[in-house]
């Protein structure tokens, strides 16, 4: 190989090695965004912040994370000009929030509100195709499930045939080896569904899938499937605790709470002090109530606009994985 030749491709190589000062930032925050196990969950983390970065690039030239920092704000803007919705704003500055450790109460924000919320329940044209129905028998198996169950799409398609199982204060619970995050999770099943589900898991031993891909409708709505479970759940719990005269603290709600805190001080570990984080007492006392746009939009559909705040934690806890109530209020309106 002649000297020209080698000095040529060592110029090649060179320039292929060089990465673009994006590409260095973007690069730099890759081991930050690989602490968020959930494979969608991380690419999302991923693909907005490369998308601050490339604002930051464009717009200010920045050299360095320290002078990302300083454009939250300016971004926001940005977004709102474009006419992005709250909650998209919302997903878009949370990642660069987490990852230069900046609290996102200090970043001015449109609200997200349920109410404006753009969901496939509110495209009544969306579902027209048969095969997209819950009602297809191609594909009932599914959303039978889904209808007393409630997870997300990814935690059914991973589902094995021995995730069933007893939780902690004894109820039968479908077991989410990786929930969003990649968080771990017991979904409790109403008393009134646990023979049917129980069913679907009749080789308990097995770790083979529960349901195959052709199972699965690629447009079937399961997040409404989702939504009305939560709604049911809500009802179960709320009749559990208002049946005869219900005193604020009822045998009832004395072992709901109780159940709470069980799962709290098992899955809530402050990684610090290796102890249970302080339970929210007071969330679980008194009465939710909707307002504003929330609640114009529940009395528009004829829904309620007062929520008893235990029963609204024993869903969001048991059968949604939130732990806590204000993200709840998107699944107690759905219509």
């Amino acid at each position: 190989m002649s000297r020209t030749t080698q000095r040529r491709k060592k110029k090649n190589t060179k320039q292929q090695n060089k990465k673009s000062m994006k590409q260095v930032l973007i690069d730099n925050a890759r081991p930050f965004f690989q602490q968020y196990k959930n494979d969608a969950t991380r690419k999302t983390y991923e693909s907005n912040f490369a998308k601050y970065i490339d604002f930051c690039r464009k717009k200010y030239n920045v050299k360095s994370e320290e002078e990302c920092i300083d454009h939250i704000q300016d971004y926001v803007e940005i977004l709102v000009k474009e006419k992005k919705t709250p909650s998209t704003i919302h997903s878009y500055i949370a990642p660069v929030c987490a990852y230069f450790q900046t609290p996102m109460s200090q970043i001015e924000k449109p609200s997200r509100k349920v109410s404006e919320n753009v969901r496939s329940r509110n495209r009544p044209d969306k579902y027209k195709r048969s095969d997209q129905q819950f009602e297809n028998d191609k594909y009932s198996l599914v959303a039978n499930f889904q209808a007393k169950v409630g997870i997300r799409r990814n935690e059914l398609k991973n589902l094995r045939l021995n995730n069933f199982k007893q939780d902690e204060s004894g109820y039968w619970c479908v077991e989410v080896m990786r929930g969003k995050g990649g968080k771990y999770q017991l979904q409790r099943i109403l008393p009134e569904d646990v023979d049917f589900i129980k069913n679907y898991f009749k080789t308990p031993d097995s770790t083979e899938k529960l349901f195959k891909e052709s199972d699965f409708s690629k447009n079937m709505d399961l997040h409404r499937l989702r939504q009305l479970q939560s709604q049911r759940a809500y009802w179960y719990y709320y009749n559990q605790l208002h049946t005869g005269d219900y005193e604020k603290d009822s045998a009832t709600a004395f072992k709901f709470r109780g159940e709470l805190i069980k799962r709290w001080n098992l899955y809530n570990i402050d990684k610090h002090t290796g102890k249970p984080r302080h339970f929210p007492f007071e969330d679980t006392k008194g009465v939710y109530k909707l307002r504003g746009d929330n609640r114009r939009k529940a009395l528009a559909d004829g829904l309620p606009v007062e929520y008893d705040r235990l029963a609204v934690y024993m869903v969001s806890v048991f059968h949604l994985s939130h732990w806590r109530l204000e993200t709840l209020t998107n699944y107690l309106l759905a219509v």
